[in-house]
């Protein structure tokens, strides 16, 4: 029988790897880069780390509980619903950004959901303040919010531009530039995103987003290696891609 003793052990050696990894995790996201070890020590402290699998729903601490969520591994979606439960994505998360009320201008008809399995981080905003100062935070929540507020402003505003064609090639083409990995017959999106997922970006129903995806397969422009995405002919895809017009 494992003594009480051995047993702690156990327990203290893999709290311990647990905060090396946190740590670990910390150290190349843009808000704490420039923290001394010590200071990263402290956050990863304060920090609640989370594992969120794949296609689920992150939760937000609401404004009242002064806390700051961000990703530090993986990739989520912020979207919203509208009154005929029609999902709109507005932006992607992605590690060391922040996401939740307190960025997001308190708006309570935002969501967000895993689309890799995640880690996510929430500390309260106080012991954040603490460790990196007031100054530098309020100057790091303001460019976040500024930054997403831009993002849905274009979001929206890519949403009532061209046609279902058009739309859905700028969203590969833009998919293609942040998420790419290169192969022999062209360059792969590196994220699983469903077509569902492709409609909800670009405002339009799934039946309608299958039918242009395999439109722009026919003409060779696109591929599927392995259920991902795979841009063959980018030129022929800005070409639809800035056609208001185009079939």
């Amino acid at each position: 029988m494992m003594s009480s003793l051995s047993l702690h052990a156990r327990n203290t050696t893999r709290d311990d790897a647990r905060r090396v990894v946190e740590f670990a995790s910390l150290r190349n996201l843009g808000p704490f880069q420039n923290l001394s070890p010590a200071d990263l020590e402290r956050v990863a402290g304060v920090a609640r780390f989370q594992v969120v699998e794949r296609r689920q729903r992150i939760p937000i601490p609401d404004e009242n509980s002064g806390c700051l969520c961000f990703l530090t591994h993986g990739l989520a979606k912020a979207s919203r619903l509208d009154s005929n439960g029609i999902e709109t994505v507005l932006y992607l998360v992605k590690p060391g950004e922040f996401f939740g009320a307190a960025v997001s201008g308190a708006r309570t008809d935002i969501s967000v959901m895993s689309l890799q399995p995640c880690v996510t981080a929430c500390v309260r905003g106080k012991d954040l303040e603490a460790i990196v100062g007031p100054t530098k935070l309020v100057a790091d929540i303001s460019h976040v919010q500024s930054g997403r507020l831009r993002q849905m402003e274009d979001r929206l505003d890519e949403l009532s531009v061209g046609t279902v064609s058009a739309r859905t090639a700028r969203i590969l083409l833009r998919l293609c530039k942040e998420f790419p990995s290169a192969l022999d017959c062209g360059t792969t999106i590196s994220v699983l995103f469903t077509q569902q997922d492709i409609a909800n970006m670009i405002g339009a129903t799934r039946e309608v987003t299958s039918s242009t995806l395999n439109q722009f397969r026919r003409r060779g422009w696109l591929g599927v290696h392995g259920r991902y995405l795979c841009v063959h002919d980018p030129d022929g895809l800005y070409q639809t891609s800035i056609c208001a017009t185009s079939a």
